[in-house]
């Protein structure tokens, strides 16, 4: 009997993967919906992103390459699969846990979502749910400008190019996604409350 079903009759654990583009500001949800609910939060970028940049740069690429066949193929698969294996631990330990990661290609395909919950054994009763973070392309671009990250570089010097390959991306709906509209006039701690009731029905 695996960890998960031994929970079966015990409260429930939740794996909050909050999804969006560059800019989008899934940290500041993400870290804000962790602390409410008091479960772990987890942020892919701080989980690989110095081993990332360095095997880039072993690899004779650049730090904050993100665009490359290198990076997309071979390096971001790798990263998701860890990320999401470091979740794994985590709820096996009975926290419940907010994770962060941008997951563009895989919110839009059940398929690969399955794949890496079955090879970082993330178990059925473990309530996995999806945020969809929406955000204006125009606040998007400001967010990215102030954060003044290398990973960024080409989305800004190709900027029509990337909002063109965003525009229009939905989660797949058998992920049964909450769309999280982040509208930045609003007061995060308000616009909460309604994701924490969708979260626990």
């Amino acid at each position: 009997m695996s960890f998960f079903n031994r929970r079966a009759n015990e409260n429930s654990l939740y794996l909050i993967v909050i999804t969006g583009c560059a800019g989008s500001g899934k940290t500041t949800v993400g870290k804000e919906l962790a602390k409410q609910l008091g479960y772990a939060y987890i942020d892919k970028d701080t989980v690989t992103r110095d081993y990332t940049d360095h095997i880039l740069k072993r690899s004779g690429s650049f730090e904050g390459d993100r665009e490359s066949d290198l990076y997309k193929n071979e390096i971001l698969p790798i990263e998701y699969r860890v990320t999401f294996k470091v979740c794994r631990e985590i709820l096996e330990n009975g926290t419940s846990v907010v994770l962060t990661i941008p997951f563009i290609g895989q919110i839009r395909d059940r398929s690969k979502w399955l794949a890496i919950k079955e090879e970082a054994r993330i178990g059925d009763d473990v309530n996995v749910k999806f945020i969809w973070i929406k955000h204006d392309i125009n606040t998007e671009k400001k967010n990215i400008l102030k954060r003044g990250a290398s990973r960024d570089a080409y989305k800004l010097s190709h900027w029509d190019e990337y909002a063109d390959s965003i525009e229009g991306i939905e989660p797949a709906p058998e992920l049964n996604a909450y769309i999280y509209v982040n509208d930045c006039e609003a007061k995060l701690t308000d616009t909460l409350v309604e994701v924490k009731r969708w979260i626990k029905r």
